[in-house]
C-alpha cells in the first residue's frame, strides 16, 4: 500500500496545472513554439516531454519523395521535463513511450500509421495524423544545418482515450529535434532495406478550456486517492 501510495503521489505532482511548463534546464516552452506552427487560439500547452528513440526508414526504390525512403516505425521512450535538470533520459524516469500503430487500417503496411503516445502512470494514450504545419521547407533551414535534424511540426490529435491525462491532448508539436531524418536517396539500393536512425525531440501537449478543467477534476481525483490509501496504510 505504501509502495501504491508513493506511486500515486508522485504521478500527482507532474498533474500540476499552474506553471506546468518548464522553462530552464533545456527544456523549452510554449513560448519557445514558432508562431507558424502554433495551435489555434484558446489551446494552451500543459506538459513538455522529452523523447529519445530511433525512426526506421523503408526504401521503396519505385517511389519518389518521402516514400522513397518511407517512415515505418518510429519508437522512443518519453521522459517528463518539469522541475528536471538534463540529461532527461535516466534510466528509471521512463514516463511513456511514442509509437507508429496502424489505427485506421488493417493492411500489413499502412500508408498512414498513426503516432500514437502512451502514458505510463494512468495508462492514457493520444494518436495523431499527417502534420498540419512544419518546418520542413522553411527558408534558411538547410543553411543554418537544421536540415540534418527532425522538422518541427504541429499535429492535430485524431485518437485518444477515453479519459486520463494524455487524452486530454488536442494538439502536438514537436520542436527540437536532432538527427532522425531519412537516409539519402542514393542509398535506397534494393526493396525493403531498413535504416535505423536515432533521435530525440521535445513534445508539447496542448488543450482546450474543457480539457484544462478535466485534468483539474483529475487532479482532485488523485489527491483523494492518495488520501485514501493513506488511510489504508495505518490499518496495517
Amino acid at each position: 500500500m505504501k509502495l501504491l501510495a508513493t506511486a500515486l503521489f508522485a504521478t500527482l505532482s507532474s498533474f500540476v496545472l499552474a506553471d506546468r511548463l518548464p522553462d530552464v534546464h533545456g527544456a523549452p516552452s510554449a513560448a519557445y513554439v514558432k508562431e507558424s506552427l502554433r495551435p489555434p487560439e484558446n489551446h494552451n500547452a500543459y506538459d513538455v516531454l522529452y523523447a529519445k528513440g530511433n525512426r526506421v526508414y523503408q526504401c521503396n526504390p519505385e517511389r519518389t519523395g518521402f516514400q522513397h525512403w518511407y517512415n515505418v516505425q518510429t519508437h522512443a521512450f518519453l521522459y517528463p521535463t518539469k522541475e528536471r535538470k538534463e540529461p532527461f533520459d535516466l534510466a528509471g524516469l521512463e514516463i511513456g513511450q511514442v509509437a507508429m500503430a496502424p489505427l485506421n487500417g488493417t493492411a500489413a503496411d499502412p500508408m498512414d500509421p498513426v503516432p500514437v503516445m502512451y502514458y505510463y502512470p494512468d495508462g492514457s494514450w493520444v494518436g495523431t495524423t499527417r502534420p498540419l504545419k512544419t518546418t520542413t521547407m522553411e527558408e534558411g533551414r538547410s543553411e543554418r544545418g537544421d536540415a540534418g535534424n527532425l522538422d518541427d511540426h504541429l499535429e492535430p490529435v485524431i485518437f485518444n482515450s477515453d479519459d486520463g491525462y494524455f487524452s486530454h491532448a488536442k494538439y502536438v508539436v514537436r520542436i527540437g529535434s536532432l538527427d532522425g531524418v531519412r537516409p539519402a536517396a542514393e542509398d535506397c539500393t534494393y526493396k525493403g532495406k531498413l535504416v535505423n536512425k536515432p533521435f530525440t525531440a521535445f513534445f508539447l501537449l496542448y488543450t482546450d478550456q474543457a480539457g484544462e478543467e478535466n485534468l483539474a477534476q483529475e487532479q482532485e481525483e488523485w489527491k483523494r486517492m492518495v488520501e485514501e490509501y493513506k488511510v489504508a496504510d495505518s490499518a496495517y
